[in-house]
């Protein structure tokens, strides 16, 4: 329950502009203790487009488009455009699901997946952000997101994080697009 809230209270912290769900690596956090849930890949991909879709109508959003990416350096996820004609707003989201590999506390090498949530506004979004459903979107993703990752009884508190390569054969054949 304290990593829970320490991990939203960072989320909360972190601004309009970008949030990240699960940390990433940096040199100076390589030894403390971050979360990764121990799931198979098939499984991560779906729980990352599961919430984004469960998100949608819970923050007002009247339509949501997700396309699948890659990013430069490797990761993979999916972009996801919000669109509301009552609420008038249009906000993309990106969930990438990032492969991690961690020490747990046992000593025993866990294998995992971190997710980030990256997010920006449009149209004049913060003039209507109190108003809207659930928080707003990324609010309800987030919500939704760790609901789902929680259900899998597999969250692990691990240090030494390492980003992993994806799994090829599963990441093609797992993804819908």
């Amino acid at each position: 329950m304290k990593r829970a809230a320490r991990f939203l209270i960072a989320l909360l912290v972190t601004g309009c502009a970008t949030a990240d769900l699960a940390p990433k690596p940096s040199p100076d956090s390589h030894d403390s203790p971050e979360i990764i849930y121990a799931i198979p890949q098939s499984q991560a991909f779906a729980i990352a487009r599961g919430a984004i879709l469960s998100s949608a109508r819970r923050c007002g959003a009247d339509d949501v488009h997700i396309d699948k990416i890659s990013g430069g350096d490797g990761r993979e996820g999916y972009e996801a455009d919000y669109d509301s004609f009552f609420y008038h707003f249009n906000i993309p989201r990106r969930l990438w699901v990032v492969p991690t590999a961690g020490i747990a506390e046992s000593g025993r090498q866990i294998d995992g997946f971190r997710f980030e949530i990256t997010y920006y506004y449009f149209r004049g979004l913060r003039a209507v952000k109190l108003r809207l459903p659930g928080g707003g979107c990324e609010e309800t993703l987030i919500t939704s997101l760790l609901a789902a990752l929680q259900a899998t009884g597999t969250a692990t508190s691990v240090t030494n994080l390492e980003t992993r390569a994806y799994d090829r054969a599963r990441v093609r054949s797992s993804t819908p697009h």
